[in-house]
């Protein structure tokens, strides 16, 4: 099992089947070692699932992740799958997996989105370009704040650049604002990169921008996106009930507002 030349802090996937042919549960656990010393070491892969049963007749789905954090110059592993009750005559399965690590420029530690699958089920897909900042507003008129980190793992440092791209379709004032529109990152070390959201009306937003890296003639298109959702402002309870009173008596109940 070869994967594809892959960046560090990414990762690739790869699947196969295992079917149970026999009349029992079939308990396995994998394990993977260095071929060359046969010690347990998983290095840059990872398996699931990594232990259970198959039940008799059926078949189980597996999952072998490759994602190096570093550079390697041997990523060769053996992926071993132990089965009890295993006939001692057949041979056990055993997949050796192999793969290459590249170093990026720049490598940008995002929350996560799930605006791009939202875009994609409305059929109208983000270009796979663009990396994704997402915002949500519990109403207008608030400054909501989004940071991430920004990673150099080369061996040297470079300064950095944010633009933003004109709309001219825009006519209302930009919501979106870069706080740290330019500076340094050092060899080996992080930036926090900060954005704001100040939405003005209520709906979805989107900004696109550009981040450089002149020196190494490096450019990643992002696109920034906010919705604005209305506030859950309700009442403790949904009604009141005073109970008998004498005429001309009074009685008070409190309510609370929960935000």
């Amino acid at each position: 099992m070869d994967f594809k030349p892959t960046l560090m802090y990414a990762q690739r996937t790869h699947k196969f089947t295992i079917k149970n042919t026999s009349l029992i549960n079939l308990h396995f656990n994998f394990k993977i070692t260095n071929p060359e010393t046969g010690i347990l070491d998983a290095g840059a892969y990872s398996i699931f699932p990594k232990r259970g049963s198959i039940a008799p007749g059926c078949d189980d789905n597996f999952l072998v992740k490759f994602a190096p954090m570093e550079i390697e110059a041997d990523f060769g592993r053996a992926i071993a799958a132990n089965f009890l009750y295993l006939d001692p005559e057949k041979q056990p399965l055993e997949i050796r997996v192999d793969g290459v690590a590249e170093r990026p420029v720049i490598h940008f530690e995002l929350p996560p989105s799930t605006y791009r699958e939202r875009k994609e089920k409305d059929m109208t897909p983000v270009d796979s370009k663009y990396k994704v900042i997402e915002f949500e507003s519990l109403g207008t008129s608030i400054k909501n704040t989004r940071r991430f980190m920004a990673v150099n793992p080369t061996g040297q440092g470079y300064e950095f650049e944010w633009e933003e791209v004109p709309d001219e379709a825009r006519k209302n004032k930009p919501v979106f604002k870069c706080l740290t529109q330019r500076g340094l990152i050092l060899s080996g070390k992080k930036a926090e990169m900060v954005f704001e959201y100040t939405p003005d009306n209520v709906g979805e937003h989107e900004s696109y921008w550009v981040f450089r890296i002149p020196a190494e003639n490096i450019v990643q298109h992002f696109l920034v996106v906010g919705r604005v959702n209305e506030p859950n402002v309700l009442f403790e309870t949904g009604k009141i009930k005073f109970g008998p009173l004498l005429l001309q008596g009074k009685n008070r109940e409190v309510v609370s507002l929960i935000n």
